[in-house]
């Protein structure tokens, strides 16, 4: 259960606004880079073909009743998933005009709302499970981590296709495959904390 803090984090992310605020910044979503945004799109569509020719000989997760059954085949799909992507590295899909239109919008977001982000990269660490590994490109994604994301920056940034989720790791953002359990790309010091 998260404290207050994040309960006013949520509360901050579905409130919207009729008009501009006169005491302050707008509540307004920042317009991303279209072009970085794009390309951003483009690699994620690409990861997404990729991904399904790697699933193509496994049998439809749909047609599997058996929980057992069902968490080897996503074992199977992320070691397809690895080798075809064995020289995967940070910033495939963030690559540099991606990412610093992906920190404007953080940055913005957090203004927009009055937060520092310190405050939320504190508030996601003090609720990590004991023993959670940090997430590494083409590697499984550890939930030790959490799977709680602001959702304020939620309606900020691009929109996924529904199996892929953006999360906050420290002060990193991380794109991650939930249907394989994989990290895809970590666009790192997303958060603009200026802490190691």
């Amino acid at each position: 259960m998260h404290g207050p803090f994040i309960v006013v984090l949520w509360l901050a992310g579905t409130i919207t606004f009729a008009g501009p605020i006169d005491d302050g910044p707008c509540a307004r979503q920042p317009a991303p880079a279209g072009d970085a945004v794009a390309e951003f799109t483009v690699g994620v569509r690409k990861y997404l073909e990729l991904r399904e020719e790697a699933a193509r000989s496994l049998p439809h997760e749909r047609s599997v009743h058996d929980p057992r059954v069902m968490l080897e085949l996503r074992k199977t799909l992320r070691r397809a998933i690895r080798e075809a992507r064995a020289d995967a590295r940070a910033g495939d899909l963030f690559t540099p005009r991606a990412a610093a239109a992906f920190r404007h919008i953080v940055a913005e977001t957090a203004a927009a709302h009055r937060v520092d982000p310190k405050d939320i990269v504190r508030e996601l660490r003090a609720d990590r499970a004991p023993g959670a590994r940090p997430p590494a490109v083409n590697g499984r994604y550890d939930w030790r981590l959490g799977a709680w994301m602001w959702p304020a920056l939620l309606q900020a940034l691009p929109p996924l296709p529904a199996d892929l989720q953006y999360r906050i790791v420290d002060d990193d953002l991380v794109l991650v495959d939930l249907r394989a359990g994989l990290v895809v790309d970590i666009l790192e010091d997303a958060m603009k904390t200026d802490e190691d």
